[in-house]
């Protein structure tokens, strides 16, 4: 059990890492905060896709798939939120620096 949570973790924070190499590669002039919000979405839902679409295959409409698709999309915004999100953060902030570094304040244009 707890094998699998790291693993799920560590997936996560892999698909955060690749959505946001990715966006900063195909997107440049996209706002670096979008590009890490973008990432950290993708990569709290892409794991939590199959588990979607088997419950929601299995239980249909019902009063109980409703509760547990509902269950699942929070799963995805958690997993985005506390996983996906600093790493795709982190990522977008370094390429973002290395692209536009910051202007010391007593330099004057």
């Amino acid at each position: 059990m707890m094998l699998g949570l790291v693993l799920l973790a560590l997936l996560v924070a892999a698909f955060g890492l690749a959505f946001a190499l990715v966006l900063d590669f195909a997107k440049p002039a996209m706002p670096w905060k979008r590009r890490a919000l973008i990432a950290a979405l993708g990569a709290g839902f892409i794991p939590s896709l199959p588990a979607f679409f088997a419950i929601g295959s299995e239980l249909g409409a019902g009063k109980e798939g409703v509760i547990a698709l509902s269950a699942i999309f929070v799963l995805a915004l958690f997993l985005s939120l506390v996983i996906g999100f600093p790493v795709a953060y982190s990522v977008t902030r370094q390429s973002e620096s290395r692209h536009n570094p910051p202007v010391r304040p007593d330099v004057f244009e």
